[in-house]
């Protein structure tokens, strides 16, 4: 598992890939703030997740068998803190904040050493969804954090984030994939991949399912534009039977691709 598990997977996104060899190679030179920006679906996690796993390993390699090695592949590496995307990052309150609140961060985790490795990494999956006092709190951490801690950012558009977020950081760049190579990586990973997903392995967030059932549909033929509102009924119908879709879904964005 852990001989597959390296940054050279990552296909298609050579820029990106060459900022994350240079900083796998001098650990020290790597920024306070990595942000890893692009189209959702292209990579961004799986590079940040990689150079985090090799960043934290004993040998800097990714050997696979040291004790960070195996705390990484377990989900219980007490440094590599991994921030959830499915709900608004809050700042928190003042007095015992919540897990995950961008208080508890600075008040109960950074403030101390870290437990196994030399580094401690902080992913934010999604940094678009940073509350705004959240973003505000973390500007002072982000100019001047610890030595030993580094912020990995994801987010799809950088205007989702302050530009002072931005100006205290590296920007790594993401791209639509070249269809071939994304074909390539879905045959390797057995990852599901249509081509009229434009280069991105999740351009909606509807189940790949769903699109399927969709497919189908268009198929039957739209024959007029009360058989795109009859589509759009049903999509919407659907997705009231399966409150898993995310709350922010756009109905207008999925329906206009090229089935």
């Amino acid at each position: 598992m852990t001989s597959y598990f390296s940054i050279e997977e990552i296909q298609g996104q050579e820029f990106a890939l060459r900022y994350a060899q240079y900083y796998s190679l001098y650990p020290n030179r790597i920024p306070h703030l990595l942000i890893f920006h692009g189209p959702r679906g292209t990579g961004k996690y799986s590079l940040a997740e990689r150079l985090a796993y090799k960043l934290l390993c004993f040998e800097k390699r990714g050997c696979g068998v040291c004790d960070s090695c195996k705390l990484f592949f377990h989900y219980s590496h007490p440094d590599y803190i991994v921030f959830p995307e499915d709900k608004p990052i809050a700042i928190g309150e003042e007095d015992d904040p919540p897990e995950f609140t961008v208080r508890w961060l600075l008040f109960k985790v950074l403030l101390y050493k870290p437990h196994t490795s030399n580094l401690r990494i902080i992913i934010f999956p999604d940094a678009s969804i940073l509350g705004q006092e959240a973003e505000t709190a973390l500007l002072k951490t982000l100019e001047e954090p610890p030595s030993h801690t580094k912020f990995f950012m994801i987010v799809d558009d950088l205007k989702k984030l302050k530009q002072t977020i931005i100006s205290r950081g590296v920007c790594i760049p993401f791209n639509h994939l070249p269809i071939s190579i994304a074909h390539n990586v879905s045959k390797e990973k057995d990852i599901y991949y249509k081509s009229f997903f434009g280069g991105s392995f999740a351009p909606t967030n509807v189940p790949s399912s769903v699109t399927e059932l969709l497919i189908q549909k268009v198929d039957m033929g739209l024959e007029n534009p009360i058989s795109l509102i009859e589509l759009e009924n049903w999509v919407r119908g659907y997705k009231d039977l399966h409150p898993e879709w995310k709350e922010d879904f756009q109905y207008s964005e999925f329906l206009v691709f090229p089935f």
